[in-house]
């Protein structure tokens, strides 16, 4: 009797603990509207590039999050996304970002992040009147040695920063120079992120 309530309780446990990080794929696609924040690479770290992490932090995280803006037929929020309209608000990203440690950018193995740094960063996002359903990509790893670029793409209330639904994805990451080719990764993310059930 006592191990059943002990299973009892952990379970109980781990389902309040998965509704709390939000699993909610329907409901994030029957919003018919978002906030895109962009992407933040605070918690992010690149495998085995050969760039130079100062550079990478004070030009390329900034010319990718602008490059999704100046291509908006390629990168579609709205196709992917299933959104009727879309508001681009990625100064709080850019700001993040550029208080990146290029110290710790780079390292030579795989990386992964936690729900809870996840949780953690999306809690930094708000817009002008608080309010909405923000979308936002959490750059985790991207590693030149598997071309890709893993991101937890994650929809949130801007107002609670409860997460509605939030999952990892990886995207192969294309393209010729650093900032296009790690944008590719992000391409491919939105796109598999589509294409997922």
């Amino acid at each position: 009797m006592k191990a059943k309530r002990v299973i009892a309780t952990v379970l109980f446990v781990m389902l309040a603990l998965g509704h709390a990080w939000g699993q909610d794929r329907a409901k994030a696609l029957s919003l018919t509207d978002c906030v895109w924040f962009g992407i933040d690479f605070t918690g992010a770290r690149f495998t085995s590039v050969t760039e130079d992490p100062a550079v990478i932090v004070g030009q390329y995280l900034n010319a990718i999050n602008t490059l999704i803006l100046q291509e908006p037929a390629k990168f579609d929020i709205k196709k992917f996304f299933k959104k009727t309209g879309v508001v681009n608000s990625i100064e709080t990203a850019t700001e993040r970002n550029s208080k990146i440690d290029p110290g710790k950018l780079v390292i030579s193995q795989e990386y992964q992040i936690t729900t809870d740094d996840v949780s953690r960063i999306i809690s930094s996002y708000r817009n002008d009147d608080n309010s909405g359903t923000g979308l936002i990509f959490v750059a985790e790893n991207l590693n030149k040695i598997t071309q890709t670029g893993s991101y937890y793409v994650c929809f949130f209330d801007i107002a609670s920063h409860e997460i509605i639904d939030c999952r990892k994805i990886t995207g192969k990451a294309a393209g010729f120079g650093f900032r296009n080719y790690w944008a590719g990764s992000v391409y491919n993310a939105m796109k598999n992120w589509a294409a997922a059930k």
